[in-house]
């Protein structure tokens, strides 16, 4: 109980101090951010759980809360080099230390508080704080990229919200841990839930903020919009699915059609992209499809949920150090994917760092997120068959995008462009991190520490 305290209390008060002033925002952020960051692993590798009045906190919830503390240090390192590129900031940028840190301190509540209420209020805090982090830079695509991301974003929470209201009139609580809905209400409850929580999970067809929303978003929020407050609505979502211990089948055939279709669209939309993040922002949607269809696929195969997770937690470094070096190659370059050439030869950490996470977060092996899209498939080959042609398709397509786009940016004479040591290590290191994760769950997996 007192470890998810010090979980709060650390990014609380690196919210309040840099409103002193941006120096000692630059100065305290990123130590702060450490130290939550160590606390969570420490937390995850003891096994720890929590089941209070106010908190729980189960695997799960440790996965997601230490990824989100990682992504978190990672990107307010990034920020330090992301500040000095702003020229007309929108507010003071001791806020954007502030509103960083609360951002953060917004999905580690949800991920760890035991209402579902308070959960639904969490994300609703992302939504508003995120949409502040946005507008840092202050231009024009910036401030209409958060107004759509308020406007859909806010529409879809208020189905979530009818979900979590009806979930109490059948359940009679919201203690995610006392949940229990009949099939009838199940099945109600789940559809209200991939709408409205899918909305900010980015599904098909609720994503029209995302390519906006990361498009115009520095990129250190881009890593954590993209890495940490996708899988903390779907984090949610499941605490829902799992409650809907009746849920019809009717409810899981709609989830994964959704999630199939979110897949094969965002593997579409990837391939005939120009611009760099928006590129990215569909590479996360398409994962997210992917998450949620093994989330759902857990509903006949439950061990296939861990593997889900560490998708989630390999995408998260992986997709992170594609926004970092997306927003140094963009400086430099230009937002197009064409402007881009040679980033290899320009900066080998860069290039290797992007070329890396970009297999990644499409399934190359040895990373983790291949034994989790495999195990998918084969859960999904051992119900129906056309089910697993769909997502295999979709996977393959959007490996063949992203990869292809990457590429065309990785290779070329270079155009001589200069980058600083720090800006360039961040990203390889983040992607050393996913790397690292991938191999862990290998070995559990060969082990049998983590059944497949």
């Amino acid at each position: 109980m007192e470890a998810v305290v010090y979980l709060l209390a650390i990014p609380l008060i690196a919210t309040l101090v840099p409103l002193l002033s941006e120096r000692l925002g630059r100065a305290i952020v990123p130590g702060l951010a450490f130290i939550t960051a160590s606390i969570a692993t420490d937390m995850l590798i003891r096994g720890y759980t929590v089941s209070s009045h106010y908190f729980y906190a189960d695997w799960y919830s440790m996965v997601l809360a230490t990824t989100i503390a990682w992504i978190y240090f990672f990107a307010s390192l990034a920020s330090l080099y992301y500040v000095e590129r702003v020229e007309r900031p929108f507010y003071p940028l001791r806020l954007y230390w502030s509103f960083l840190s609360l951002f953060a301190l917004s999905m580690i509540f949800t991920a760890v508080v035991s209402n579902l209420g308070w959960m639904w209020i969490g994300l609703e805090a992302t939504t508003v704080v995120s949409a502040i982090l946005i507008i840092t830079d202050g231009k024009k695509r910036n401030v209409e990229g958060a107004w759509r991301y308020m406007i859909i974003a806010s529409a879809g929470l208020g189905i979530a919200f009818l979900s979590v209201v009806i979930t109490y009139s059948f359940a009679g609580t919201l203690d995610v841990r006392h949940l229990v809905l009949s099939e009838k209400a199940g099945a109600v409850v789940g559809l209200l839930a991939i709408v409205g929580f899918g909305t900010k999970v980015g599904l098909f067809p609720m994503h029209g903020w995302l390519p906006d929303a990361h498009g115009s978003a520095p990129s250190p929020v881009s890593a954590m919009l993209s890495g940490t407050l996708l899988p903390t609505a779907l984090l949610v979502y499941y605490r829902l699915f799992k409650a809907s211990t009746g849920l019809g089948k009717e409810a899981v055939y709609i989830a994964l059609t959704v999630g199939i279709l979110t897949v094969l669209v965002a593997s579409i939309l990837m391939a005939s992209q120009r611009f760099v993040k928006r590129l990215l922002a569909y590479s996360s949607m398409d994962m997210m499809g992917v998450a949620t269809i093994g989330l759902t696929l857990s509903y006949y195969r439950p061990s296939l949920l861990k593997l889900v997770f560490v998708l989630v937690a390999v995408h998260a470094f992986a997709k992170g150090a594609l926004f970092i070096s997306a927003g140094s190659a963009v400086s430099r370059y230009g937002h197009e994917i064409g402007e881009i050439n040679g980033l290899l030869k320009d900066s080998p950490a860069l290039g290797y760092s992007f070329g890396l996470s970009a297999l990644a977060v499409t399934g190359a092996p040895p990373f983790g997120t291949f034994l989790a899209e495999l195990s998918i498939l084969g859960v999904a080959l051992s119900i129906n068959r056309w089910w697993a042609i769909l997502i295999g398709t979709g996977l393959l397509l959007s490996f063949l995008a992203l990869n292809w786009h990457s590429a065309k940016m990785l290779f070329g004479e270079g155009k001589g462009a200069e980058f600083q040591r720090g800006e360039e290590l961040i990203p390889l290191i983040m992607t050393l991190v996913a790397l690292g994760v991938s191999l862990y769950a290998v070995y559990l997996a060969l082990t049998g520490g983590l059944v497949i």
